[in-house]
């Protein structure tokens, strides 16, 4: 490593570190650059995600996903301690030991990804502050490499944070989160939850009432009407089967008014078509559906003439949830690449990242509020924490930059 006049080191990819008065290295970053080498598994991921990336980058990348990874590990443990607290002072009879397990590992996946932009925030955050604990940000600044040699790396972390998140959301709570209801209600609350309630369902001009049988058969109440709420006719059938968009009646019992009175016609079997499919007869929870499932649900709730928003807000939710791990990075970078080296200001840079956090969760959990109850459009409610902390991170990142 060769030494110009101005008492500055060169090393790999043209980076600098300047050198104290005895001769000695003041910051370690070129150091550990130009020593690091993959032996960790965070080292061989990098590698292996980013191979043609200079060592910098994959020395930032795997320590940014060390960092992370254990705020996750730490962050799980705390919510395991105080989860087994709370749930021991049900355990009897129906709620056995295993099956306490069983929810402990079963509300895991949705604790990962329901926290996982603040896991993102907070160990990002931590990470950066280290660096400049270390002077390690003030080489790289040194060295001649600009801000984007040190957020790409992070950026890195927090899109596979995103696809993890992502992953999560559309693969396994929906499984996970319907055997946790299943616990929940009979287990513990000792309610017991049937698969299927009846439900009147608009469909058109129609009000079509499903009551579930066994071997998916339904008994099927219609009311056709004009319009102007007159009725026209009353079919009523005890086996019933839904099958591509209409409805397979036996047994039919047709009722019509006319001017004698009340007409009445028996068909053994009957075609209808119709949009009041027997799905949305047991409202689903949101949370136990994937993006596919929730795209049709949708569909055939507004058919029916319910309300969607509880389920339009879960969608643009599953969307939304994985970039805000990215925003939530660019936020750490805004509020700590910046703080020095001294405890005090470490300190408060890493309370300002936990309160930013904890504001970020409670703006989520209020704009679902609202979306729910129609006080907010889902769409924009989902979105709104990403955009409001988002646009906050690129603006404070380009004012300190000068840019």
């Amino acid at each position: 490593m060769a030494v110009d006049p101005k008492g500055c080191s060169a090393g790999l990819d043209h980076s600098k570190a300047c050198l104290t008065s005895d001769g000695s290295l003041k910051l370690r970053s070129v150091a550990v650059l130009l020593q690091f080498s993959p032996i960790t598994v965070h080292g061989y991921l990098a590698n292996a995600i980013f191979p043609h990336m200079p060592i910098i980058f994959h020395w930032i990348f795997s320590g940014c996903l060390k960092r992370s990874l254990s705020t996750l590990t730490a962050l799980l443990a705390v919510y395991i301690i105080i989860e087994t607290f709370d749930k021991t002072r049900f355990l009897g009879e129906d709620f056995t030991l295993p099956l306490l397990i069983e929810y402990l590992a079963l509300k895991s996946p949705f604790m990962i990804a329901e926290f996982m932009p603040i896991v993102i925030l907070v160990s990002t955050s931590l990470y950066l502050i280290d660096l400049s604990r270390h002077n390690e940000i003030i080489a790289i600044r040194a060295a001649g490499l600009g801000i984007n040699k040190l957020v790409t790396p992070i950026l890195s972390v927090s899109v596979l944070a995103g696809l993890l998140t992502f992953a999560i959301g559309q693969w396994v709570t929906p499984i996970t989160n319907h055997q946790l209801q299943r616990i929940e209600k009979v287990h513990i609350k000792h309610l017991e939850r049937p698969d299927q309630a009846v439900q009147w369902l608009k469909d058109g001009h129609r009000f079509v009432k499903i009551t579930p049988l066994a071997r998916n058969q339904y008994a099927v109440v219609i009311l056709e009407s004009d319009g102007r709420g007159h009725w026209l006719r009353k079919i009523e059938s005890q086996k019933a089967i839904y099958n591509q968009e209409e409805w397979i009646l036996h047994d039919v019992f047709i009722s019509t008014p006319d001017q004698t009175g009340l007409k009445v016609q028996q068909q053994d079997v009957m075609t209808l078509p119709s949009k009041a499919a027997p799905q949305a007869t047991r409202p689903p929870e949101p949370d136990e559906m994937n993006l596919m499932q929730l795209r049709h649900y949708i569909s055939s709730l507004e058919h029916a003439g319910l309300k969607v928003a509880a389920y339009a807000y879960a969608f643009h939710k599953k969307l939304a949830a994985p970039l805000a791990c990215l925003f939530m990075a660019l936020l750490a970078v805004a509020l700590c690449v910046h703080v020095s080296n001294r405890t005090r200001a470490a300190s408060w840079g890493l309370v300002t990242s936990i309160s930013v956090g904890l504001l970020y969760y409670v703006a989520g959990n209020a704009s679902g509020l609202l979306a729910v109850g129609d006080q907010l459009p889902p769409a924009f409610a989902a979105w709104l924490p990403n955009l409001v902390f988002g646009g906050l991170s690129v603006f404070l990142i380009l004012h300190r930059e000068g840019i």
